[in-house]
């Protein structure tokens, strides 16, 4: 029995059996299990690659080989046989262990992959600018990750690559956060082959020897090119090996030991049960387990009771989508986080109306601008840190063409745990630089309604951004009919002082305000464009300050806009600002830790409204 909290390294994995490495990974599902139930985290995605992570490093050598994790959440058995056991009580709390890949915390986290689908382009650079030819670079990807663009970029450029070794291992677990979708999963699906012909091949890869399973499988290759071509991975020039029963040990590293030798690009095809040896995410077929709060380890319950009138801003957005759908048709578009924005019940209800397109976020943007130019109403959902992979659909194909797509930006703002990919702070400057656009933030749910409603019948892209935050709220309670339209809310009448933010972070500058009894004036910019000319040309007479307070980069933010509008009418007024570097990496940490140590606590804004910095 290995102490898993003693490993410095990963070298004592070569001097076991097979008996004792099967003892190990037992060993490390049930450490998971216990310390994800403390802590929360990736549960499901980590306890399904258990096998195939220590099947590579008992194969290769990680002090030369390269291993690559698409998506990084998929690495906890990495980071355990890399000597990160003993820190997994930090997981994913500020200054403690990452969720992700991170090279600050181990020299083998070489690939920083909070996105999915990059890793295979990433082998392709170190492959290239690799001078030993002999050192390995492995990706373990999953299935819905390799569905992506980019991913099928690599693939089509690296196939092409003869004289390069990549090995490229395809977690096929036919879940992605929820069900995997599509054709290319129907095409998986197709490869997996019957149980009898999987049974068949794993009993011959066991009597045979490698050369012997080698000889068998180019032969099954020729034989196979001169009746059919319905591999797509050996059509792209790959050597196509599997299905692999991913969960079975001795079947893992007999493959690796075969691929090793392999001179030109190989894909492993394995099947592995996502959520394996818990039985709550065994069973979990919504994505239930893909990320977890703390939980109990009877029940699979979170120890944390949700009261009734606890939800979150994705599902406050959900609740007001079915009720408007009631009113009147129009469609729903979402790369892969049909969970993450709580969209299972609209899907149920109107399951033509509602279309989960993988990780797909381009397709996505393109498929919604379609709909608009087809005269249908649709609302395309993003996590503000995905919506960035789309960019150039978002900006070319709807805003250029002012098409009327309302693009719900969640997760907006500081994010927490999920660290530096996942913040939410660049989407205003991305999305300010397009034609078109109108970006809103409201401050609360009657916001958000109201926001929604204008969203609904204006004529043009319009981007309504929301926090990760928990709020109290009896859906039965929310009035839907108001309609907001741009502008500015004062909230507060002060003089000398005028403080702008918008989101419900307005209602903690006001909450500060009053508490220690501030004469300055407070305003919800709940419209962060097109900017509230007229108000702000009454601003810059009438006071002397105005401090702009918000959670994304500086550059291209609205503390921007209104300095560039003040320039404009060379108006003579102080404007400060908090808000963040565009040279500032923000870790994981609960959203409240993370705000207070990078300038926004409460004294911090106290501070520069009292003009103390």
């Amino acid at each position: 029995m290995i102490d898993l909290l003693e490993i410095k390294d990963p070298s004592f994995i070569k001097k076991m059996t097979i008996k004792e490495l099967k003892e190990l990974a037992a060993q490390i599902r049930s450490f998971l299990i216990e310390s994800l139930s403390k802590t929360g985290g990736h549960l499901s995605s980590n306890l399904g690659v258990v096998e195939i992570t220590i099947a590579m490093y008992y194969v290769f050598d990680p002090e030369k080989d390269k291993f690559l994790f698409d998506v990084g959440h998929q690495s906890y058995v990495h980071k355990i046989l890399t000597g990160r056991a003993k820190e997994f009580h930090s997981l994913r709390k500020y200054g403690g262990l990452s969720g992700y890949i991170n090279k600050d915390e181990s020299k083998y986290d070489v690939w920083e992959s909070g996105h999915s689908s990059t890793t295979i382009s990433a082998m392709a650079g170190m492959l290239l600018a690799n001078s030993n030819k002999e050192d390995k670079v492995v990706s373990l990807i999953g299935d819905s990750s390799i569905m992506n663009g980019v991913a099928f970029e690599g693939l089509n450029f690296l196939g092409s690559q003869r004289n390069l070794t990549p090995i490229i291992i395809l977690n096929d677990n036919k879940m992605s956060i929820s069900k995997s979708v599509g054709a290319l999963s129907k095409a998986l699906s197709r490869l997996r082959g019957t149980k009898l012909w999987r049974g068949l091949k794993r009993f011959l890869i066991f009597i045979f020897p490698t050369f012997v399973c080698n000889f068998f499988h180019q032969l099954k290759r020729g034989i196979k090119g001169l009746i059919q071509q319905d591999n797509i991975f050996e059509d792209m020039g790959f050597d196509y090996y599997g299905p692999i029963k991913g969960n079975d040990l001795r079947s893992c590293i007999k493959t690796l030991e075969r691929v090793k030798k392999n001179t030109g690009p190989v894909l492993i095809h394995i099947l592995t049960q996502k959520g394996k040896g818990y039985a709550p995410s065994e069973y979990d077929k919504e994505g239930d387990f893909h990320g977890v709060e703390p939980f109990d380890i009877q029940t699979g319950k979170p120890l944390k009771e949700h009261k009734l009138n606890e939800h979150s801003y994705s599902e406050v957005v959900a609740n007001y989508l079915l009720h408007k759908r009631d009113q009147a048709p129009f469609f729903v578009v979402n790369p892969a986080m049909k969970v993450g924005a709580k969209m299972q019940k609209f899907a149920e209800l109107y399951p033509h109306d509602f279309y989960d397109v993988g990780i797909a976020e381009e397709h996505a943007a393109d498929m919604a601008a379609g709909m608009a130019l087809s005269g249908k109403r649709v609302v395309l959902l993003y996590y503000s840190t995905f919506s960035q992979r789309a960019y150039d659909q978002i900006l070319n194909d709807i805003a250029r063409q002012n098409l009327p797509v309302i693009i719900g930006i969640d997760r907006a703002g500081v994010v927490g745990e999920d660290g530096p990919t996942h913040q939410g702070i660049y989407d205003i400057a991305m999305f300010q630089s397009m034609p078109n656009m109108t970006i809103a933030m409201p401050k609360d749910t009657q916001d958000l309604i109201g926001i929604f409603n204008y969203a609904f019948i204006h004529n043009g892209p319009m981007v309504i951004r929301y926090p990760r935050k928990i709020i109290d709220i009896y859906f039965n309670t929310l009035d839907y009919t108001p309609i907001i339209y741009p502008g500015y809310e004062t909230l507060k009448k002060g003089n000398d002082t005028c403080v702008i933010s918008y989101g419900p972070d307005v209602l903690k500058i006001l909450e500060i305000v009053n508490k220690y009894n501030l004469d300055v004036s407070v305003i919800n910019a709940r419209f962060i464009r097109p900017l509230d000319k007229e108000f702000l040309k009454q601003a810059f007479t009438s006071y002397h300050t105005i401090v702009v307070i918000e959670q994304v980069i500086r550059n291209g933010s609205l503390y921007q806009m209104i300095v560039d509008f003040a320039n404009v009418l060379s108006a003579n007024i102080q404007i400060k600002t908090i808000s963040f570097d565009a040279n500032m990496i923000l870790p994981h940490g609960r959203i409240d830790e993370v705000l207070d140590n990078y300038g926004m606590s409460e004294q911090d804004i106290l501070n520069i409204i009292k003009g103390q910095n």
